[in-house]
């Protein structure tokens, strides 16, 4: 036994100088740079490409197997500009050598330097790398055959894998995309990692400058945290993960945006999981925090959910950030607050919004959104605004932004009492058609209060479907001025000029306040019951108001019109017609009635009324004429007769004028309608009625003499001969 042992002893030692004698005078004998153009004929044997290796080719062995490597490059596929597809300055891989008996790979920290990668597409859409990644040619084997021991199980894997560290300096990586016109550098990248061993943490460290030419940005971008690769290196973890961006740019909002993201980072590799716990973003003056979890993540059908919350900001610094001037608004006080936060999942196909609640100022918003098949999206949601005024976020009013909303300088013209035709720009903005032909929608807006070009409402439910390049907002109801609107609207894109019809019905709405908040005069007082059923054509709203076509119905009950009294019209152009001059109006410039209804026809723009009928104690109105949409004018007459005494309306009790018709003619624009009795008519009816009163006389006379009745027709002619 004991020589055994001796011998084993002696046989250790042997082996042992042996492998140093071999560390020692292999390097001297064996010189790999001999090997240089074995090695480039087999590379281009195996890739048709050609690798040169300028610099010197360094071998050790022991107690590192190592390979220093000089500078080296790699062949450019045919076809491209750029010489060498990939080349750099060193590199340096070494691997303890004993370790390696016991199925351990050690490995010291990996240093490469200078390395500079070209990729590129050419016009035709192939790559540069496209002949390296072809299929092999028939014939030829795909696969090699998993080594095997001598009982046919396969040989076992390393037991341990540690390297010392991984050292990138100076590289850079270049993409040229000619199908696109694009291109894009990675410059300064520098990466540096702590020692690597599976079950142990270690520093991570990227730095690296990116370039892009369309749009042209400059970003400096760096990575940091601690990495964790898992012992069965099933899983990846990276904490306190930190990425700083700092891109610059004329494309980008004021040039530049800063960007600070930290997180926590568990990627499952055989779960195919991702969780990322507790993310933080900060930017443009917003404080960001997420969420995100994923399943199924390198499979065909991912999954994702998640949270996100932005915290209350102020959104006339955020677009000061985004280089955009706040928006001049009515109401300086707002844009002052907002914040947001909601729940998410979502697929490759799908994205969830739920349990969305958003403030903006004192405005507060809920509810959900949905989106399906991002290939062509299906857009659906459901929200509720608690309450909104519109109008403080609108321009101030005669303001130049208010003008420019509007369209057109005519349109601050007659707001401000211009005295022209009162005919509306035609260049008013054409519709988005073909974001309309696209747009697949089915949506839900509820708002408890509303107020909109200052009409205010409450309850109000507007109901939106758009699919095939029709639009629909059926129903849009709401409750106003004691009263309720119910309008359903139709849009049909589908053709290049689009149509649409409009059904709309006012209940009982109190027409005075309602025209008051909406123009600031409130010309028509009473009870106003209103249905409408019009269609139209066109691409921009003038247009459409020149082929509006359709039919409207109306009542007012117990009213009034205002800016005009009909009876102090009428006992003006009663003193006229005696030479007098006119009796002093005491009594309000307005006209009382207990009912006014009437029906409309339009066609082409152009509303025709020929049944209006207005009753009052003293008067009976009819109207009869036309009003033009796009010409906002009035070619209108008012005929009115008496019925009563002018007492009720400031007159002085005389008779003379029951049941003489009156015309008056309505003419001007919709901002300064004209009013002025027919003289010549009131003239001609006035002496009708002393004929008529010479008849009766007469008549009385005769029939009084020869004791019978004497037919009206008969007198009549005779007195109007």
């Amino acid at each position: 036994m004991g020589k055994i042992l001796k011998f084993i002893l002696w046989l250790v030692i042997a082996l042992v100088a042996l492998v140093i004698i071999a560390a020692v005078v292999l390097p001297m004998v064996v010189d790999p740079n001999d090997y240089k153009a074995e090695i480039a004929t087999a590379v281009e044997k195996q890739t048709g490409r050609l690798l040169t290796i300028d610099g010197d080719i360094a071998l050790s062995v022991f107690p590192w197997l190592g390979l220093d490597i000089g500078p080296t490059q790699f062949s450019n596929a045919a076809g491209f500009d750029e010489p060498a597809m990939a080349r750099m300055e060193a590199v340096q891989v070494r691997v303890k050598l004993l370790p390696l008996l016991r199925k351990q790979l050690e490995v010291d920290k990996i240093r490469l330097s200078g390395l500079q990668l070209y990729l590129a597409k050419d016009k035709q859409g192939l790559t540069n790398w496209a002949d390296l990644t072809a299929p092999a040619e028939a014939g030829e084997p795909t696969d090699k055959a998993t080594p095997e021991t001598a009982d046919g199980a396969a040989a076992a894997g390393l037991e341990r894998l540690a390297i010392g560290g991984i050292e990138v300096t100076g590289a850079s990586i270049h993409w040229d995309d000619r199908s696109s016109d694009s291109h894009y550098e990675v410059n300064e990248l520098s990466l540096t990692t702590g020692a690597i061993e599976p079950g142990e943490a270690f520093d991570l460290d990227l730095q690296l400058q990116l370039l892009s030419t369309q749009p042209a940005i400059k970003t400096g971008l760096s990575l940091s945290g601690e990495l964790l690769i898992a012992g069965d290196l099933d899983a990846l973890t990276i904490s306190g993960a930190k990425l700083l961006v700092d891109a610059q740019g004329d494309s980008l909002p004021a040039g530049q945006v800063k960007a600070a993201l930290t997180t926590d980072i568990s990627l499952g590799l055989a779960a195919q999981t991702l969780l990322l716990p507790n993310i933080v973003l900060d930017t443009l003056g917003l404080h960001i925090t997420a969420s995100v979890t994923g399943a199924g993540i390198s499979g065909d059908a991912p999954r994702f959910n998640g949270t996100l919350a932005i915290a209350e900001f102020v959104p006339r610094k955020v677009l000061q950030a985004l280089g955009e001037a706040a928006p001049v608004t009515a109401d300086d006080s707002v844009l002052r607050k907002a914040d947001a936060t909601l729940a998410w999942d979502a697929s490759l196909q799908h994205f969830a919004a739920s349990s969305l609640t958003a403030h903006l100022d004192e405005t507060t918003l809920n509810g959900e959104l949905k989106v399906q098949s991002f290939d062509a999206p299906a857009i659906s949601f459901a929200l509720l605004l608690d309450q909104i005024d519109i109008d403080r976020y609108l321009p101030p009013p005669g303001s130049q932004e208010s003008v420019a909303a509007n369209g057109s300088g005519d349109a601050a013209k007659r707001s401000s009492g211009d005295k022209g035709t009162g005919k509306s720009s035609p260049q008013s903005e054409k519709l988005p058609l073909e974001p309309l032909r696209s747009l697949n929608l089915n949506g839900e807006l509820r708002m408890a209060q509303l107020k909109a070009f200052n009409l205010r409402s409450r309850d109000v439910l507007i109901q939106i479907k758009a699919r095939d390049g029709v639009l629909e907002i059926s129903p849009l109801t709401a409750k106003l001025y004691d009263g309720a609107v119910d309008v359903d609207l139709k849009l049909d894109a589908r053709k290049d000029t689009p149509r649409f019809t409009v059904k709309e019905s006012l209940t009982d709405v109190q027409a005075g306040p309602l025209l008051k908040d909406l123009t600031g005069d409130d010309k028509l007082l009473g009870t106003a019951n209103v249905k409408a059923n019009l269609n139209g054509a066109g691409n921009n709203v003038d247009e459409i108001l020149n082929t509006l076509t359709g039919t409207a119905g109306f009542s007012f009950a117990d009213g009034a019109v205002k800016g005009v009294n009909i009876a102090a019209l009428i006992r003006k152009a009663q003193a006229t017609l005696k030479g007098q001059s006119a009796p002093k109006q005491e009594q309000p410039n307005q006209t009382d009635f207990a009912l006014m209804r009437g029906t409309a026809t339009v066609t082409n723009g152009l509303v025709k009324n020929d049944d209006l009928v207005l009753q009052s104690p003293l008067l009976r109105i009819s109207g009869a004429g036309e009003v033009s949409l796009p010409q906002e004018t009035i070619d209108y007459t008012l005929t009115t007769k008496f019925v009563g005494s002018l007492e009720g309306q400031g007159g002085k009790g005389d008779q003379e004028l029951k049941g003489v018709s009156v015309p008056v003619r309505v003419g001007g624009t919709f901002s300064n309608p004209t009013y002025a009795p027919d003289l010549g008519a009131v003239a001609k009816d006035a002496a009708k009625a002393e004929v008529d009163k010479r008849v009766q006389e007469q008549k009385q006379k005769l029939e009084k003499k020869l004791g019978t009745d004497i037919p009206d027709s008969l007198l009549k002619g005779l007195f109007d001969k």
